[in-house]
């Protein structure tokens, strides 16, 4: 019975010094400023099919649910995607316009890794899809980067009649990317 009292008294001593001291997550900032490298426009094209990618660097605000928003540098953009001569996917309109996930206009957004800055990891729009997929690249030089993969979100996937999961991905990968402007 007296191991339980204490057990009780040391869990809600920890529980109370967390609560107390627990970090103010408003002024929480992830800095990237080797981020930067990657904006720009960078553009990839095989005959009638091309890849266009729109990018920038600016610091966000993210906002998870049930949390406090974070500051993180990060690159955010537009992409352009044209197969056979056929515009498929087209955020590019946009590019002018500033980070904004209520408004849905970038279609592309990512950080660097922390232990690599040479690799740019994010999430994409796929409209033609009606999904949001994730994509690897890799910087090479000032002129060049590589979209090295892209792929599914992990998780369960929801399908309905109207509208069944595709689990296909008409993106490029594996491509070599130069830089426009």
């Amino acid at each position: 019975m007296y191991t339980k009292k204490i057990i009780i008294a040391v869990v809600a001593f920890l529980a109370m010094t967390n609560i107390s001291f627990s970090q103010d997550k408003s002024n929480v900032y992830r800095y990237d400023p080797k981020a930067q490298k990657y904006a720009g426009e960078w553009l990839w094209e095989n005959g009638n099919n091309s890849l266009l990618l729109t990018l920038k660097f600016d610091r966000i605000n993210v906002n998870y649910t049930g949390r406090e928003p974070i500051k993180i540098d990060a690159v955010y953009g537009f992409h352009k995607l044209v197969k056979g001569g056929q515009l498929i996917e087209d955020s590019t309109p946009f590019k002018e316009s500033n980070y904004n996930p209520d408004n849905k206009k970038s279609t592309v957004c990512g950080n660097t890794l922390e232990e690599n800055e040479n690799v740019l990891e994010g999430v994409m729009t796929h409209s033609s899809k009606n999904k949001v997929v994730k994509f690897v690249i890799e910087y090479i030089d000032a002129n060049h980067i590589k979209l090295v993969k892209v792929f599914n979100t992990p998780g369960v996937k929801i399908s309905t009649p109207d509208a069944p999961y595709d689990s296909s991905i008409s993106l490029p990968q594996n491509i070599i990317l130069t830089k426009q402007k």
